[in-house]
């Protein structure tokens, strides 16, 4: 029993301050983010809203999405996998995340809504097991937008308009590697290996591999095929023929996407900080694979 109440004592040291983002359209992950604010304040913990949260759920003023990892000890997200995308991108590797799943999906979720409060102090009490997730930095060499972005779960560069074809180069390292006509190309994270690179064709990589993969989306050729790296490449992306009348675009894990320069190199390398996902112990990636994408069955 003592050493119980050593743990705990421990991890709620560790946790004081404790971060709430919600998905805002779902009602359910609001009542959820109340829930929980009342039995981490019964905890003597505090919390801390972003800013769109505490507006729907009237909890003051919040911070910003982008801040609140850097602000908080640890952060609860409530929704699906865009929610916690759009805290982990930013997120510091010394605050970890976990998701709560109130969404279509939940692939990067660590817990269910049935379970975000029955299993509360196992997580303050730091029971759950860190992932170290690579991210990416993406290096935009022209216009507006020139400097470096972040990404999770992969980056895509792709022509503004819409059923378009065009000429896409990529580059390892300075080096030429390949030249296709298509829709656009994927560099995806392993963690990112399961969202649009599956869609586009492209393989599942294990979360801890220390890869990248770079897919092509609707080549028009039968030769081209995603291409497996070492996470410690550099990746260049270019657009070679697109006109004064057709834009680039580069987005960024599905959510932040802005218009390049056509002429404009995005270089795409591993981040030297990773995200930090808490998982249960039992928690197992092929199982999760069965039953989210019916991997194997």
């Amino acid at each position: 029993m003592s050493r119980m109440r050593g743990a705990s004592a421990r991890g709620r040291r560790r946790f004081r301050k404790i971060g709430i983002v919600a998905k805002l359209a779902s009602p359910e992950a609001r009542q959820l983010a109340l829930s929980l604010e009342r039995a981490l304040a019964r905890r003597g913990l505090e919390v801390l809203f972003d800013r769109e949260t505490a507006r729907v759920t009237r909890r003051g003023v919040g911070v910003p999405r982008d801040r609140i990892a850097r602000l908080s000890d640890m952060v609860f997200v409530l929704g699906g996998d865009g929610t916690l995308l759009s805290v982990a991108r930013l997120a510091p590797s010394s605050t970890p995340v976990l998701g709560i799943n109130l969404g279509a999906l939940g692939f990067l979720a660590g817990l269910s809504r049935k379970e975000a409060l029955s299993r509360l102090d196992e997580v303050l009490e730091g029971k759950f097991r860190q992932d170290k997730r690579r991210r990416l930095d993406v290096t935009v060499s022209e216009g507006p937008r020139r400097g470096v972005h972040r990404a999770l779960n992969d980056v895509v560069l792709h022509k503004e308009t819409i059923a378009r074809i065009s000429t896409f180069s990529v580059s390892v390292g300075g080096e030429p590697v390949s030249r296709f006509r298509g829709d656009g190309v994927i560099v995806s994270t392993p963690t990112g290996s399961t969202a649009y690179n599956l869609s586009a064709g492209g393989p599942v990589l294990y979360p801890t591999l220390p890869a990248v993969v770079v897919t092509p989306i609707c080549p028009h050729t039968l030769a081209q095929r995603p291409l497996v790296l070492p996470s410690s490449s550099r990746i260049g992306l270019r657009v070679l023929d697109s006109n004064r009348r057709e834009g680039v675009r580069v987005t960024l894990d599905g959510q932040e996407g802005f218009s390049v320069p056509r002429s404009a190199l995005v270089e795409v390398r591993q981040c030297a900080s990773s995200v930090t996902l808490l998982r249960p112990v039992e928690s197992d990636h092929f199982d999760k694979l069965a039953e989210k994408l019916r991997w194997g069955i």
